[in-house]
């Protein structure tokens, strides 16, 4: 389908004849599409290829050809990528792979265009609100995230302790348990079988998103409202502050130092190494824990430690959607593909191979939970179709009902790099708690737009 400027009748003809075949809309005609569909997406992640397989299901459905263009590994260089095809408009992508905090500003950018239906009532609520943005709704969840509390449990168990329910229990255990456990390494080292140093905790504190996340999270605990604009107005005030306390608490603690170098690939290799008694880090990761962690070892996973005033669990919720070029020439094809990925099969396939789904159905048991409509792994080669190793499903759906998104603004980058930059700097004893205070207040200005700018979406075409 390519683009055209069209007078004010001809693209209310094109809006009754084939908006609900094609998704056509004014200023479109509808012409067939040529070329293959271009997906623009980081890398699978996953040690399965579930995405790649989910997709060349969809080629041989519509004798159709999708070419997968690999974006740089790291999500700022993914994002720089992607706005700067978008708005040159020589991109020629077709479907992006964007992640939930970029909706907004994608959406603000033009280099997007709304979804041309609303969303079915199965998907996750918090997930849902990922993809809305000004009234509208910019794309569909394709796989979420949430937070999770990774914990030896053969150590846990050992010492007679269960997973911690808050954040306070979770520093005394670790103080508590590494210290004897550490103590007996160092005796056993001296009849020559050595154990590496045990520490209580490793999380993503390098200064990145990662940060950001860690940081949000800490601050939910400490009475955050995720629905907030403002952390220096109302109940909000504080949280911030407190939370960078927290963290700087737990890194003085329980942590080693080298967690502030840390992101996710790095934190798993402590743990799976047995380094780290607890791990803060999302569900993907399980597969490759579950893999490396040396044999007869036992680790679990529940939610994160949940806030003294209340109870609640809660974690930034993470993932990826799916939306359609601004500049795409084959958007029914596009559409097409992204209903293909996202519905229930798809994402109960999604679940079984080590992502988050972000379907209710796709949790569910029985003869109501749908079908994976892929056949098992390896059956092409004759294997047995072993699972891939994953949380268990019951508390990957808890975590993610209990997940909130990162704040939904046009600005969002520019908010998460002066967290960045802020707590990093306060994690690495640059600066007293003043820093803190003034963090709280960059961060209002951030999200508000008073940094650095941002592209503004252009006017509607008619």
């Amino acid at each position: 389908m390519t683009t055209v400027r069209t007078s004010a009748p001809a693209a209310a003809l094109c809006l009754l004849l084939t908006l609900a075949v094609s998704g056509c809309t004014p200023g479109e005609q509808d012409v067939p599409e040529k070329g293959a569909i271009v997906f623009a997406t980081g890398s699978d992640l996953s040690s399965s290829g579930i995405r790649q397989d989910l997709i060349h299901a969809w080629e041989k459905a519509h004798d159709r050809t999708v070419r997968i263009v690999e974006l740089p590994d790291t999500a700022d260089g993914q994002r720089s990528q992607l706005l700067a095809a978008g708005q040159s408009g020589i991109g020629g992508y077709d479907v992006l792979n964007l992640d939930v905090a970029w909706t907004a500003e994608f959406a603000e950018a033009g280099v997007i265009r709304p979804w041309p239906a609303g969303l079915d009532g199965d998907f996750l609520g918090s997930v849902a609100k990922t993809v809305e943005y000004d009234g509208k709704v910019w794309g569909v969840p394709f796989n979420t995230d949430a937070g999770l509390l990774y914990y030896r449990k053969d150590i846990l168990d050992a010492y007679h302790h269960g997973a911690p329910s808050t954040w306070d229990e979770l520093k005394k255990v670790a103080a508590e348990v590494t210290k004897d456990y550490n103590l007996k390494a160092a005796h056993d080292a001296a009849g020559k079988k050595k154990r590496p140093t045990m520490y209580g905790m490793v999380a993503q504190l390098r200064p990145y998103e990662g940060l950001t996340v860690n940081t949000l999270e800490s601050a939910w605990v400490y009475g955050g409202d995720p629905e907030a604009t403002s952390f220096t107005k109302g109940e909000q005030v504080g949280a911030l502050q407190l939370g960078v306390a927290e963290l700087k608490n737990r890194l003085d603690s329980i942590m080693p130092h080298e967690a502030t170098a840390m992101d996710e690939t790095e934190s798993r290799r402590w743990f799976a190494d047995g380094r780290a008694l607890f791990m803060r880090n999302w569900p993907v990761e399980y597969a490759s824990v579950a893999r490396k962690l040396t044999p007869g070892k036992e680790f679990d996973v529940t939610q994160l430690p949940a806030r003294p005033s209340d109870g609640k669990r809660m974690s930034v919720l993470g993932g990826q959607n799916l939306a359609i070029s601004a500049g795409s020439k084959r958007p029914a094809g596009a559409r097409s593909l992204i209903e293909a990925l996202t519905g229930a099969g798809s994402e109960r396939c999604l679940l079984e191979r080590g992502f988050a789904a972000t379907r209710t159905s796709a949790y569910r048991d029985g003869p109501t939970a749908p079908r994976c409509p892929l056949p098992p792994r390896d059956a092409e080669r004759g294997g047995p179709g072993a699972p891939e190793p994953r949380p268990d499903p019951r508390t990957l759906h808890e975590a993610l009902l209990a997940a909130e998104p990162r704040p939904r603004s046009a600005h969002y980058q520019t908010f998460s790099k002066v967290v960045q930059l802020g707590v990093s700097a306060f994690l690495n004893g640059r600066g007293d708690t003043a820093i803190a205070d003034r963090l709280a207040r960059e961060a209002d200005d951030a999200l508000g737009g008073r940094g650095a700018p941002t592209a503004k979406r252009p006017a509607d075409d008619g």
